[in-house]
């Protein structure tokens, strides 16, 4: 039927699509696949010839390559889920050993057709293989496992439920009470394998609880060796501090030291000008700043000693005008006498001037 289509129309793709599916059902995978090909690069509109592409892929156990079209076919042509295509996808990520992912695939499924049987024993078979599995893994943690037992229990009510009330034209129904007693046999295993999560979760809950008192202990560890080494170098700080507060006394102290005998030069020197004593009886040299000091200091004192000489100086020329005055030019000749100690001092008489 197929060959008298394309002799009436060689470009008609149904009948080369057909042709295609005709050939993969006799098992020549190969030529099925090289049509199918011909027909997506003559059109790539074309939904059926994108899934006989991937059924290919999955009867030559391409499992990965038959998920990518299931998956592709799924975003070019379908806008919401569609139930045959997402059982398709489904039975590939079964075959390719990805259980957990054919679970999520059938769940979306079933939101859009719950009442469908087929649908249902499906995701009870992927729900007994994967809790087969998580049971059979001794690394397992005992929430994975417990979660496990949990879905276990609905596989085998879910067969149960099939093995009664199934469609026998859709599925084999004793192959339904087969695995309901085969989930049974697992479930009166189960609490063995619960038990023995349990022990490996105490086991690791004990490793973790040891590491963790390793852990604090050490941080403990590291701060007590923080502090000691803050407060050592806060010790040296303040010791420093202190030998820096000592030597700046010291050099205070010496540096006070030092400026006490600069400061008495002054006067030694005044001593020295003082023991000098000059050809002409005067203390120091005549005109030296240290005598010109002498003579002002005994000035503001009021020394007697400079008060005699100056009184004994004024009778002196007092006397020697009285002289002048009343005495002859042989007088002034002779040699004045020297008035002695027990002699009365000369009173004196004011006379007035020329």
């Amino acid at each position: 039927m197929y060959n008298k289509v394309l002799r009436s129309d060689p470009r008609n793709i149904w009948a080369t699509n057909g042709i295609g599916a005709v050939l993969a059902h006799k098992g020549c995978v190969n030529e099925a696949r090289d049509i199918f090909a011909q027909v997506r690069e003559a059109t790539a509109d074309f939904c059926d010839v994108w899934l006989n592409i991937a059924h290919i892929y999955v009867e030559q156990k391409q499992h990965v390559s038959a998920i990518q079209m299931y998956e592709n076919c799924l975003r070019k042509f379908y806008k919401y889920h569609h139930v045959e295509v997402l059982q398709y996808l489904a039975r590939a990520y079964f075959k390719a050993g990805k259980l957990k992912e054919a679970k999520i695939t059938l769940l979306k499924a079933r939101r859009v057709a719950p009442q469908d049987t087929v649908l249902l024993y499906n995701i009870a078979l992927v729900l007994q293989r994967l809790a087969m599995q998580i049971l059979k893994d001794e690394k397992s943690t005992l929430h994975t496992v417990l979660q496990a037992v949990h879905e276990l229990g609905l596989s085998h009510k879910y067969f149960q439920y099939l093995s009664v009330n199934g469609e026998r034209m859709r599925y084999d129904v004793n192959v339904a009470g087969l695995e309901a007693r085969q989930c049974q046999d697992l479930l009166s295993q189960a609490q063995y394998h619960v038990a023995r999560a349990r022990r490996l979760d105490e086991e690791e809950k004990q490793l973790r609880r040891k590491q963790e008192e390793e852990r604090e202990s050490f941080r403990l560890k590291q701060l007590e060796e923080q502090r000691a080494q803050e407060e050592k170098k806060k010790t040296q700080i303040e010791e420093m501090l202190q030998k820096r507060k000592e030597y700046k006394e010291k050099t205070k102290n010496a540096l006070v030291f030092g400026d006490m005998p600069s400061e008495k030069k002054p006067g030694k020197g005044r001593r020295k000008e003082r023991d000098y004593v000059s050809d002409s009886g005067s203390e120091g040299p005549p005109g030296s700043p240290s005598q010109k000091r002498e003579k002002s200091q005994k000035r503001k004192k009021g020394e007697p000693g400079e008060k005699k000489k100056r009184g004994g100086g004024g009778g002196r020329k007092k006397r020697e005008k009285k002289a002048d005055n009343l005495g002859s030019d042989s007088d002034s000749d002779q040699p004045k006498r020297k008035r002695t100690k027990k002699e009365p001092k000369p009173k004196k008489i004011k006379i007035k001037g020329r």
